[in-house]
């Protein structure tokens, strides 16, 4: 699956990209053993079990359909926790801010900011995404590329 180049689509409107499986919006307990998180909601594949969130309509916290990017994989989701470990902690330590933060990693893999997302990227871009957090200043806009 390629990563996205803008918003998502609703995707139980389309097979499963990875197995052609049956996409349904239902109650994220789907994939945290039983118990509902966040807004509750999910998109969730009954036949390899890879999902997505969805964004909630603001402060009523209500699910909404829009997705938070593509749906992932069990090893695709371990990758985008390992992204936002490195990630997050650059912005949470007041060396940059969030906004920076993803104007930099966009800038570094050559990417519309629109675009970067970690929800957004597949595999490939997350290991990308991955390699370049691997040095430590990577944030430091004065580092040479």
């Amino acid at each position: 699956m390629e990563s996205l180049k803008e918003a998502p689509q609703q995707w139980d409107k389309h097979p499963c990209p990875y197995c052609g499986g049956k996409v349904v919006y239902a109650s994220n307990a789907n994939i945290y053993g039983g118990r509902e998180f966040g807004n509750g909601r999910c998109y969730f594949c009954l036949n390899c079990q890879a999902s997505v969130g969805v964004y909630s309509d603001g402060a009523a916290k209500h699910p909404t359909r829009m997705p938070l990017g593509i749906l992932a994989t069990p090893e695709m989701k371990e990758l985008k926790m390992l992204c936002h470990s490195r990630f997050d902690k650059v912005w949470r330590s007041h060396w940059l801010s969030r906004s920076r933060c993803y104007k930099r990693m966009a800038h570094l893999i050559g990417i519309d900011l629109d675009c970067c997302h970690f929800g957004y990227f597949n595999e490939t871009d997350l290991m990308r995404a991955l390699a370049i957090m691997e040095t430590n200043d990577w944030w430091d806009k004065d580092r040479e590329d």
